[in-house]
């Protein structure tokens, strides 16, 4: 066999092998979901189906979950064709989400639900009653607190994964305290509050002049008093400025009608 005839042979075959490996034709999909709904705490199980030619083969895939806003991602890697189960976090935000497979240039997209999960801690300390938020939506009950034998109720505005602290007042002394929100509850007795003239209930120091009920004003620590600027309206204010200007151009007047006399 002349020089002529093993070069085209081995052309032959580089070209026959380049094109059996442009004939391969991957495909990608994702099964194995068994609802489309999901509540936080449970389990997603889904698989990465991968096939060459229509013959499953196993390789690397990653895939990367995300809710609509992009609030939270979980991304990762695993062998197709097997099965990859992930845990619904309880700070997974509620709503559409998506699951992303990726190989090889290819890509598949799934969507699935996860449900609201409206989990609230209360929580004691001192005079403080703290709120956390440990859900994965907005929360937004109104809680009644019992302080004695007198309840007041609060509406609640916050957002998955954010806290409240609210102060309890009353007259000096020790009382039995019960906050619920008609699901969850807790109950303390004997806590030590301290006075702040008749009033009873919850205050937000974080909100100026906010407590939570009428005839209130904002109040802070029993012992602290003063007022800060800071926390007068700008009206009040300028009010104040446009009352002392007037003043001075008064003043100034009467001086100089004296001095010409």
């Amino acid at each position: 066999m002349g020089e002529k005839s093993r070069l085209f042979i081995a052309l032959s075959l580089v070209i026959f092998a380049t094109t059996l490996t442009l004939a391969q034709e991957y495909s990608i999909d994702i099964s194995g979901l068994s609802s489309e709904d999901y509540n936080p705490s449970e389990e997603l199980s889904f698989k990465i189906i991968l096939l060459e030619d229509t013959k499953e083969i196993s390789q690397e895939v990653s895939y990367k979950l995300t809710d609509a806003l992009h609030k939270k991602t979980v991304e990762g890697k695993a062998t197709s064709n097997e099965e990859i189960i992930l845990p619904i976090e309880n700070d997974f935000p509620s709503g559409i989400w998506t699951i992303q497979a990726n190989f090889n240039g290819k890509q598949v997209i799934r969507t699935f639900n996860v449900g609201e999960n409206l989990e609230i801690e209360f929580l004691i300390e001192a005079d403080n009653l703290i709120i956390t938020n440990k859900g994965n939506t907005r929360y937004t009950k109104t809680i009644q607190i019992t302080i004695g034998d007198k309840t007041s109720t609060y509406t609640q505005n916050i957002k998955a994964g954010d806290r409240k602290v609210l102060r309890l007042i009353s007259e000096d002394g020790t009382y039995n305290i019960k906050v619920t929100d008609g699901t969850t509850t807790i109950k303390r007795e004997n806590v030590q509050l301290f006075g702040v003239g008749n009033v009873v209930g919850a205050v937000d120091e974080e909100l100026v002049g906010y407590t939570g009920f009428a005839g209130a004003d904002n109040l802070r620590k029993a012992g602290d008093r003063t007022i800060s600027l800071k926390k007068l309206p700008l009206s009040m204010i300028f009010i104040a400025a446009v009352g002392i200007l007037a003043f001075l151009v008064i003043v100034e007047r009467k001086m100089t009608k004296k001095s010409k006399k």
